[in-house]
């Protein structure tokens, strides 16, 4: 194991010519970054998350909604598992030859379609209060 960790931390790798770990080594003139202080950035992460959720639920919203910011999102699209299939698979934004070949086959009018997809593609966007208590 000793083999491995000296071949990693090989220093012609990692520094410069004519420096060593020695030289990197805390004294009373210089203070140079190491290791240990890694282990403070997972704690301070979660703490940052912590504080960023807490805001949103407790703070911009109940702010959102003093502010009369609309809770609801864009008008959900009807179940249709054809359209869904295409919208998932194929494209977010269909041709004329593809609307036209979708109408034939659902029976539905080629407006009715592209109402159908522009809902759809609506639905994905967050809604207005979900981006003011992000922001």
């Amino acid at each position: 194991m000793a083999g491995i960790l000296a071949w990693f931390w090989n220093e012609r790798f990692w520094l410069p010519h004519n420096v060593t770990w020695a030289d990197l080594k805390n004294t009373d003139e210089a203070t140079f970054p190491q290791s240990e202080d890694l282990y403070l950035a997972c704690p301070l992460a979660f703490c940052i998350f912590m504080i960023r959720l807490v805001f949103e639920r407790f703070i911009a919203r109940p702010c959102a909604l003093g502010l009369k910011i609309q809770a609801n999102g864009p008008q959900k699209a009807q179940p249709n598992a054809i359209l869904e299939k295409v919208f998932t698979a194929i494209t977010k934004h269909p041709d004329e030859k593809r609307l036209e070949g979708l109408s034939k086959q659902l029976d539905w009018d080629v407006r009715t379609i592209q109402r159908w997809f522009r809902q759809r593609r609506n639905q994905e966007k967050p809604s207005t209060l979900t981006r003011f208590c992000e922001s």
